[in-house]
Order: structure tokens, then sequence, then C-alpha cells
């Protein structure tokens, strides 16, 4: 019964992610491109605001809340479905919607393939996720301990809150959370395609090599199948940034106002977008408002739209943990750890760039060999996922993330006006905030903390100059290939591994802070890591066997008896941190790839979309060049006539 159930919530998020806002901006003087990415961005902010609002003033109203929100959503459409009519009749909606439908389905083999989520030394923020979401979907208390050591002010709410509200109507499945974050996930493609037109060639030339690209890209499609809220808020900025360029060139108070609504949802979304949000606003101010028509008006506008959204999370945080409270929860987050690095502050900030510049795999052994594993495909797919993942070149691909540099480069050489001032201004500033935001030392890199979007943007500009010639695309194929063998199929392999009678794939895990070695390390062994990562997956369950096992032996030695410490708070955790789901769900999580069994069907499947994808980007072609229609007329049998015919 699973897979209806999935689909229905698919068509309840779609609804709900499109229909409100497409009834709010259907009107506006905006082209059909711009609407639909419009909608999307208000859909999902209003959305949340819809649930919110049910959480705190109905928390009883469960499914039926959830139910009023989504029907809701549907008769919007219906009153607006002359105009839904006319947007997707338009060539650049439609393909960019089809393209989307495109990616969605390459993302759901993956998830097909999946039966644990794992990647080199990335562990249990998937399941902090998880738990939020199940706070809001169960109402528990404010004051729960979150997995990780956090607070529910840590992070915003936007996604967990949408999530909850689905995982009310259709079930609270771990499936129904996979599915949603997955989509959310992804939705950051349409931004982008909004956004091709500005920073490259023209915009129907680079949908398909965009869409095809983002397919490719590990860093889409793992961060969009590794349950997190980054992608949702680059989503936001990528938006914000692409309106807020097309409100300063009109000027255009509408759009201007939708850019700073975007730069409130990223906010929600994940802290990480602040600082883009902080950056707008200062050069809206410094060097939009001064000439604006009706700029006093227009700023109250914005300050009202961006502090509406922003009023609604901050003042029940403000409320509930004090002001102070908030602001050290917030403090503790992936945007900002204060000083939990005691050496130089400038010193810690320079070796984590150039440890995202340059891969691990060329700085030394040690860091190669840092997750030791008998297991092959679990060693490769370990130090790819590092390298697609955490690196400020290469997460945009081996071959597209060099050529995005040798564009951007190539791009702000040129002289301009305030857009290239603009770009030269931002990039910097977002490295420089990424960078000097994070507290900790990490030798792998760490561009993953608050880049997202201008990576998303960066493959975006490789994606709009596939087109430029021949070669360039095929060299963007060949490396779409490696990418994707390496950091999409491979991912999705390792992480459809499971222990079963055949196979032991976790035989060492990390319980807390114990270790514990269930069996010998055979060559299918992935790491500890990894094994951490399963026994989440399994913690009640497992944590009530080996309990079991346990409760007849007398004077354990000290590591068995740390192990029993460890696995009774396991079992306590479940009812101070989990409202007692593991418990009322069989004790484990299920995944969508579990429906799926050992079969590696999905993983073939997988593989042959990719083909398909690379197939499909290999035939996209260089435009012809077009005759100039003020060249000297020629005779009927000149050159230039017969050069047309050809």
């Amino acid at each position: 019964m699973v897979l209806p159930q999935l689909a229905l919530t698919l068509l309840a998020l779609v609804l709900c992610a499109f229909a409100p806002g497409f009834f709010l901006v259907r009107r506006l003087r905006w082209k059909p491109i711009e609407k639909l990415c419009g909608a999307v961005g208000v859909s999902l902010v209003a959305t949340w605001f819809a649930a919110w609002i049910v959480y705190l003033v109905a928390p009883g109203a469960g499914s039926i809340g959830a139910a009023a929100i989504v029907g809701g959503a549907a008769v919007l459409l219906a009153l607006s479905w002359p105009d839904a009519v006319k947007l997707f009749g338009d060539g650049r909606a439609r393909r960019t919607s089809l393209a989307m439908c495109g990616l969605m389905l390459v993302s759901l083999f993956m998830l097909a393939a999946i039966r644990h989520i794992s990647g080199a030394g990335w562990t249990g923020d998937w399941l902090e996720h998880f738990q939020r979401t199940l706070v809001y979907v169960n109402h528990v208390s404010k004051d729960v301990p979150i997995f990780g050591g956090y607070r529910l002010a840590s992070r915003p709410p936007l996604a967990h809150v949408i999530a909850a509200m689905l995982m009310g109507l259709g079930g609270e499945r771990f499936e129904v959370y996979q599915l949603v974050f997955d989509f959310l996930g992804l939705l950051i493609f349409l931004p982008c395609a909004l956004m091709l037109p500005q920073i490259s060639r023209p915009w129907k030339s680079g949908v398909m090599p965009l869409a095809g690209m983002f397919a490719m890209s590990p860093m889409v499609m793992v961060n969009a199948t590794y349950p997190g809220t980054k992608p949702l808020a680059g989503l936001f900025v990528v938006l914000a940034m692409a309106f807020y360029l097309r409100a300063w060139r009109k000027p255009d108070s509408g759009r201007m106002a939708m850019a700073f609504l975007a730069a409130a949802g990223g906010v929600l979304a994940h802290y990480s977008a602040l600082p883009y949000a902080v950056f707008l606003g200062l050069h809206y101010l410094i060097a939009v408002f001064p000439r604006r028509h009706n700029r006093w008006c227009e700023l109250g506008i914005l300050a009202g739209m961006t502090a509406a959204p922003l009023a609604a999370w901050f003042a029940w945080c403000f409320g509930s943990f004090g002001v102070q409270g908030t602001l050290s929860a917030m403090a503790n987050t992936s945007f900002a750890y204060g000083q939990t690095y005691q050496g130089s502050y400038l010193m810690k900030s320079l070796a984590n760039l150039l440890d995202s510049i340059v891969p691990h795999v060329l700085r030394g052994a040690w860091l190669v060999q840092a997750w030791g594993q008998p297991n092959t495909l679990g060693y490769v797919r370990d130090n790819a996922f590092i390298v697609y993942q955490t690196s400020l070149i290469f997460t945009m691909g081996c071959i597209g993330g060099p050529l995005a540099i040798w564009w951007l480069v190539r791009a702000l050489r040129r002289r301009g006006g305030g857009k290239r001032t603009f770009w030269l201004a931002l990039i910097p500033y977002s490295v420089a905030a990424c960078f000097a935001l994070v507290g900790e030392r990490d030798h792998y890199g760490v561009a993953h903390i608050t880049m997202y979007a201008m990576l998303a943007i960066g493959l975006t500009l490789a994606a709009g100059n596939f087109t430029r010639s021949r070669a360039i695309s095929l060299l963007i194929v060949a490396g779409c290939a490696v990418d994707f063998s390496l950091g999409v199929f491979l991912q999705a392999r390792v992480e459809h591994m499971e222990n079963t009678a055949s196979q032991v794939a976790f035989p060492r895990i990390m319980v807390g802070t114990v270790r514990m070695d269930l069996a010998p390390a055979g060559e299918n062994a992935l790491s500890r890591t990894s094994g951490s990562n399963w026994f989440r997956k399994h913690q009640y369950a497992l944590a009530e066997k080996w309990l079991s096992a346990l409760s007849g032996a007398q004077n354990l030695p000290p590591g068995q008896a740390s192990a029993r410490d460890a696995l009774r708070e396991v079992i306590r955790q479940d009812e101070t941190m989990f409202a007692g789901w593991y418990r009322r769900h069989g004790g484990e999580l299920t995944f969508i790839g579990d429906h799926f069994g050992e079969s590696d069907a999905s993983c073939i499947l997988l593989a042959a979309a990719g083909i398909v994808v690379l197939f499909g980007l290999s035939r996209i072609r260089p435009p012809a060049p077009v005759v100039s229609s003020t060249a000297p007329r020629q005779g009927r049998s000149g050159p230039n006539r017969a050069s047309a015919r050809a």
C-alpha cells in the first residue's frame, strides 16, 4: 500500500507547491517562466505559514488540518485553471516543467535503490531532520532535546513543517518524509532555469542541458536523496537573485517584492541563507534604493514582505526560548559555530579555503584512508563523495566545475555596468561568509556549508555554455559520465547495501561513543561511520534484541557494560526524543528502497536512466549560425544563398 500512498503524497505536494502562489501571481505582468518560479516560491512560504498557524492554533487538527490545507490548494488551482492552462501552453514554462518531471523521475530511481544513508564521515544529520519533523507531527514539547545536541530553535522550520503536514495526511512514515525532502531538494532546478539568460547564453539552448547536468550531478542528486534543508534554502536564494536582477533592470516593485519574500523563505529553510539575504538588503539600500521611483513606498513593501514570514517564526522562538536562548541555539548550527576552533581564526578560515579548493586525494594518504574498510566500492565511494560534496570547484563536476570557473573569469573580465559589479561583490562575499562563519577546522573542505546556491548557479553557467561548440558539449558529456558513475550511481549502489544472509556490510558500528564489532570484517564490510548510520535505521529493534541477550549475564566486562548502558539510552531516547515513533513502527525505519528488497532492479533502472540522459545530452548540438539580414544581397546562385540552403 505504500506506493499509492506515496503517489497521493506527491500529488498533494505538487498542489501545495504551485497552486496557492500561482493564484496570487497569475495576473501579474510577468513572463510565464517567472510566474511558474514565483508561484513555487510564494506557495512554499504560504503553505508553511498555513501549516504553522494550524500547528500553533489547532494542535489536535492532525490529518484534518492537513486535508484542509491541501483541499484549499486544490480549490485555488480550480479557480485559476484557465490561467494555468495558458501558463503551460507557453513553450518555456512547459519545457521547464517537463524537465523538472524528468529530473524527479531519475531521483525516484535513486530513492528506490537506497536502503541506508551514508557517505564518508557524514552521519546523524539526516536523523536529526527526521526527528524535527516528528516533533511537529506529534506536537512534542518545544524543550525536547534534538538528536546531535541541538534545540528546536537551532534550525528554522519551513521544510520540517511542510513535511509534517504531509506526513499527518499520509501517515508518519519515513518513506513519506524521504519523498517530501527529495522533491523540495530538486526544486532549485526551476530558479536556475530562470537564471539562465541572465548569466549565460539564451534560455532555449540551455534548459535541456541544465536538466541533464542536474540529473548527472552528485551535488544535486545526493543532496536531494540525503534528507536535509540546504537545497531548499538554495532554491530560495537563487530565486531571490533571479527576481532581484530582473526587478533592478526593469524596474519593477512586484519582482523586487518577490525577491525579498524568497530571501525570507531561504532563512526559514536554513540559516545558511541569511548571509545572502543580508547582501541583497545592503545592495538594495546602497545601489538600487536611491534611484527608484516611489522608493519609500517600495521599501515599506519589501520590509513587510520580509518581516511577515520571519516574524511568524522568530516571535514564537523569542516567546518560547527567550531572545538569548534563541540566538544561542542559532549559533550552534552549520552556519555559525562560534569559537569551536581554538587556533587562529584567520588561519583556520584560510586553511579551510585551501582544503576546499585542493581535493583531499592530492593532499595526503591519511585523508584518503580515513574511512578504513575492506569494501573497495565503499572506499572509492567515500573518497569520491568528499570530492563531489565539499569542493569549491568539483561539486559542479569534474569537467563542468573547471569550465564554470573559466567562463566566470572570462565573463567578469568584460566591461559591464552594475550587473558585473553585483557579481564581483557577491562572489567573494559568499566565499568569505562561508569560510568565516564555519567554526571548526575541516581538512576535507566546507564549501557545502553555505555555498550550495552559488555552486548551483555555477553549474547553471556551465549548462548555459553547453552549446558554445560541439567540442565543449562532448567534453561536458564525458565529464557527466564520470560524475554520474562515481558520484550518483556508485553512491546509490553502496547505499543499496544491507545486512543479509549472504553478506554482512555493517559488522562494525558505534552506539554513542561505544564501538561494537558484530562480526569479523569481511570483504563486503563498509566503514564504521556507515555502520553508525545503519544502526540508526534499526536502533530500537537492535537495542531490544541485544539487551535481551545481555539480560542474563552477570559481571559483564567493561566493554559490554558500556554497550549495555548505551543500548538502554537508545531505548530511553525513543520516548524522550522520538515520542515512541520507533516502538510504534516495528523498531526501525523503512526506506523506499526497502520495498524493492535485495533486487538490483532499481540500480539497473538508475543506470539505464543515466545512459538515456547522457545519450540525450550528446544529441544536443550547437545552433546553426544565423545569417544576418543586413548582409549584401547576392544573386540566386550566390554564396550566401547556397549557405542558407545548407
